[in-house]
């Protein structure tokens, strides 16, 4: 079983401050974190001329990623019946949660959502990299594209990011979706994506990342959250943050 945090930002933030400090660091190794809100928070955002949307942020719905089934050990122990009671315990709260979505979300799948989920990733990252404030506020929640907006802010270094290879196709492995209010219902997916991605830093007198031979290609995975209201029909579906990688899933394991 693992604990979830969430962390706003894309892992290649983390390579942009290895690019340009003194030390390497980790790109599965966050600069910073920030735990899910204790209380919603409420923002207006525009999208296009005269839309806009009310979006809240309520804290993650789920607390625990439990070890996948098929990495467990079956041998007859307290600590596997354990696992097994967690797993049969999450799998109907996945079911539930698909119910809610496929009811209020005509011809909502998981194949063609990881892929669009994965597709916003990307977008988001070279959003980040372009120092794009207000492209990241139609694709982030009000708090992750805050973060980045703060990190865009404090760089002192520009680069370019780029999406090298999927090495292994976007797959859902948690679904759920929350109650709030009455007619209020939340969704929330978390999405594993597995990349190689190439990250540039560009110096200021040129004019182009070809001409920076510093150039990072790194296998990335991440667990992304999206968050949408799942009984606003107008309402897309928004990156509300990450949760780490889980021990038994990292690159290399």
């Amino acid at each position: 079983m693992s604990t979830v945090g969430l962390f706003r930002g894309p892992a290649m933030r983390s390579v942009a401050v290895a690019l340009s400090s003194r030390g390497g660091s980790s790109i599965h190794q966050p600069a910073h974190r920030l735990c899910a809100p204790a209380q919603s928070l409420v923002r207006w955002y525009a999208r296009g001329e005269h839309e806009r949307l009310f979006i809240q942020e309520f804290g993650l719905l789920c607390k625990e990623l439990p070890k996948p089934f098929s990495a467990s050990a079956l041998v007859p122990t307290k600590d596997s019946f354990t696992r097994i009671k967690a797993y049969a315990k999450e799998r109907m709260l996945d079911v539930f949660s698909i119910v809610t979505l496929k009811y209020y979300l005509a011809g909502w799948k998981k194949k063609p959502f990881a892929a669009d989920a994965e597709e916003l990733y990307n977008t988001m990252n070279e959003a980040f990299a372009q120092g794009s404030i207000k492209q990241l506020e139609l694709v982030c929640m009000p708090n992750m594209a805050g973060s980045l907006k703060n990190d865009i802010k404090a760089r002192k270094v520009n680069f370019s990011w780029r999406k090298e290879s999927t090495l292994s196709p976007p797959k859902i492995v948690q679904i759920r979706c929350g109650r709030i209010s009455g007619n209020y219902t939340i969704g929330q997916v978390v999405v594993r994506i597995d990349q190689e991605q190439t990250v540039t830093p560009i110096s200021k007198n040129a004019r182009g990342p070809s001409m920076n031979r510093n150039t990072k290609t790194t296998h990335v995975r991440e667990y992304v959250v999206l968050q949408r209201s799942v009984t606003q029909p107008e309402e897309p579906w928004y990156i509300y943050g990450k949760i780490p990688v889980p021990s038994w899933d990292q690159p290399g394991n």
